[in-house]
């Protein structure tokens, strides 16, 4: 028996509701429970208040003997960078895996980010990370027709496709939307499999009669992807063919306000009745009921592999038609021509008129039974690790880095830096020190005295005239021969491990460059986290501080190879640009999900003290520099200045939404005395 997470934040069902993602892990817990597995469902929550499965349905999982863990998302906090909240709820799913043997998640807003970066760079005590895809955000927000939220959805994405990438395994139930998924530049571990997807439909008997069709049922939610639109206008353009149509029944929830109005007033001339209380199970009812006198429309322009075809198609006598768009056709394979139209009114229309006329007694349906069987067979492979990725993990040698450490008037924290290097639990690396020019004489003798104490194989101290801070780390990386490059500044502190474990997880992934997080302190305690997103080029652009702090282990030969730090003498972010050009390069950074280090952010610090628009402007240039490359010159630099704008605006509007809510109150202060 093996011990199996599902982990999603649709389960049967919340406040009576769940969608085609909720469908799947209640069908494939009991799936697995049948096969003689120990299940656990996690539910994760994006909401930050306690969210619990429906009391029924927490009953059902009960008798069934699956587990049941709840989660909410914790609160936003202002001392933690970077925060998306998919990131902040994979925090806490990560520690609950340990225990099991295989987990799989949902690709819309994949928690597994946290646990997937993690196993890169500790594969031990892991289980197997496996991502479905079901439909990300961005597939998601195209069919909804809707634009992302900036930089949220740019943050959000970017976890999906991640999480994806760094799985053990990826399912794709349908083709269709592997296609789509690579179409957008996804990629991943190994070749995904194909499965179409898990289902144990109810007993049902074939009906008594032949049908004999009164009512048209939509049957999904009533949102813009699901193509109500489409249905009313399939439906107007064939009316007056439809003879003996009593109703139309709208069957799902309404999830864009005033859709049910919509739909009863573009076909008024047939009463519409909105049944939107039901949940999955008693949806089906309502069908299995009126399987002799309905004709059930599925009308969804583009969708992956949906239950509600599934379940409608393995209802005996049930007619149904369903929009040929995405991975629909293959749910048939092959078979169930007459039930697909193509995704537009037309070719609804006649369709509508030809099965209202000609109802069918044995429609096409679902092979779920091989679907299953695939499924059992891709989780029993996946539990014994016959398809697993190897790791491979080289024992650590600290000989391959030099810890290469900047200095310009840092004289009260210089000694601290030297000593956290000195007591490090890897022993043996190299330091390489360069004080760059400091004017401050006190700071000058604090360096040589420093030089004069540390005098083991491989600590190097020099001095030159000021270059800025991104010259001295270049002059220092020079005097190098590791193959590895450590850099910090003289004002931080690493952890008792940060060489071990930095060198350890560079070993271990094969990245050319690694990160890790670390906490902002003053000395004496703690005033923010900082758990950089990571390689995140498209947000990065909009939100840098996605990239991390600016100590950095790098390969000396990947750091000589883009030329080292760009040298902008007086601009910050040096850091944020050079992860940029490593990426824009084709080169692999990444985040240890550790916090490795304590970093300060002095009054006359360059953080505080570098001209803002220098450091931003650096940044965008080297963005623009390959956007120049397809001839968009200057498109960074203008979707950069475009958000500036948009901020601005949204500022003024919330001061001007305050404003008015004073006057407000005002007014009613003076109404209240006036009538006093």
């Amino acid at each position: 028996m093996s011990k199996v997470a599902l982990v999603s934040h649709d389960v049967p069902t919340i406040h009576g509701r769940a969608g085609g993602v909720g469908t799947f892990v209640s069908q494939f817990a009991a799936l697995l429970r049948e096969h003689g597995e120990d299940v656990t469902i996690i539910l994760t929550r994006q909401e930050t208040e306690p969210t619990r499965i429906d009391e029924k349905w927490r009953k059902k999982y009960k008798q069934l003997g699956i587990g049941l863990v709840e989660l909410h998302n914790t609160p936003p906090s202002p001392d933690r960078w970077s925060d998306p909240w998919t990131a902040r709820l994979s925090q806490q799913v990560a520690p609950l895996l340990r225990g099991f043997d295989i987990a799989y998640f949902q690709d819309w807003a994949n928690v597994a980010f946290q646990a997937a970066r993690a196993k890169r760079f500790n594969p031990r005590g892991w289980p197997v990370l496996v991502t479905v895809l079901h439909g990300p955000s961005n597939w998601i927000r195209a069919a909804n027709r809707q634009y992302p939220d900036i930089p949220e959805d740019l943050h959000l994405e970017f976890i999906e496709r991640y999480s994806a990438r760094h799985s053990d395994r990826v399912i794709a139930p349908s083709r269709y939307i592997l296609d789509w998924a690579r179409s957008e530049g996804w990629t991943f571990p190994a070749e995904p499999d194909v499965l179409g997807l898990p289902y144990r439909p109810p007993e049902s008997s074939p009906p008594e009669h032949a049908p004999s069709l009164r009512q048209l049922v939509f049957f999904g939610r009533l949102e813009t992807r699901k193509g109500f639109s489409l249905f009313i206008d399939g439906v107007r353009m064939a009316h007056e063919s439809l003879s003996g149509l009593e109703r139309i029944v709208l069957l799902g929830h309404q999830d864009e306000p005033g859709a049910v109005d919509r739909v009863q007033r573009e076909l008024s001339t047939v009463p519409v009745i909105h049944i939107g209380d039901l949940d999955t199970e008693g949806a089906a009812d309502y069908l299995r009921s009126h399987r002799g006198d309905s004709l059930v429309v599925i009308p969804s322009p583009v969708e992956n592999f949906p239950y509600a075809v599934i379940e409608t198609s393995l209802i005996p006598g049930l007619n149904a038609l369903y929009s040929s768009g995405g991975g629909v056709p293959e749910i048939f394979g092959g078979a169930g021509e007459s039930q697909l139209f193509e995704p537009n009114p037309q070719a609804l229309a006649a369709k509508l008129v030809e099965r209202w006329l000609a109802p069918m007694n044995q429609p096409a349906s679902y092979d779920y039974r091989s679907a299953n069987r695939r499924w059992l067979q891709f989780h029993d492979d996946a539990i014994g690790g016959r398809t697993a990725i190897p790791v491979t993990v080289t024992s650590p040698d600290a000989r391959q880095v030099d810890v290469c450490v900047t200095y310009f008037n840092k004289a009260r924290h210089f000694p601290k830096l030297l000593d956290a290097l000195e007591r490090q639990t890897a022993p043996g690396f190299g330091v390489i020190a360069v004080d760059d020019g400091s004017p401050d004489p006190d700071a000058r003798t604090a360096f040589d005295k420093m030089a004069a104490k540390y005098t083991a194989p491989g600590w190097t101290f020099f001095r030159q005239k000021n270059m800025f801070v991104d010259a001295a780390r270049n002059q220092a990386a020079k005097r190098s021969n590791a193959e590895f490059l450590l850099f910090i500044d003289a004002d931080d502190l690493p952890v008792p491990n940060t060489v071990e474990r930095m060198l350890d997880a560079i070993l271990a992934s094969g990245d050319d460059c690694l990160l890790a997080g670390g906490y902002l302190f003053d000395g004496e305690s703690v005033k923010a986290r900082y758990m950089p997103l990571g390689p995140n080029l498209t947000g990065g652009l909009i939100d840098p501080i996605v990239f991390g702090p600016s100590m950095i282990l790098i390969r000396r030969t990947v750091f000589h190879n883009i030329g080292g730090y760009r040298e902008v003498r007086g601009a910050a972010h040096e850091d944020w640009e050079l992860q940029v050009r490593l990426l824009l390069a084709g080169y692999h950074t990444d985040v240890i999900p550790e916090f490795l280090l304590y970093f300060r952010q002095l009054d006359d610090g360059l953080a505080l003290t570098s001209d803002d628009f220098a450091a931003k402007r650096r940044l965008v240039d080297t963005y623009d520099a390959e956007f120049a490359r397809l001839g968009m010159h200057g498109a960074a630099n203008t979707m950069h200045a475009l958000y500036r704008r948009c901020q601005q605006l949204e500022e003024a509007g919330r001061e001007q939404a305050l404003r008015l809510r004073l006057h407000d109150r005002v007014v009613a202060v003076l109404a209240e005395k006036r009538q006093a």
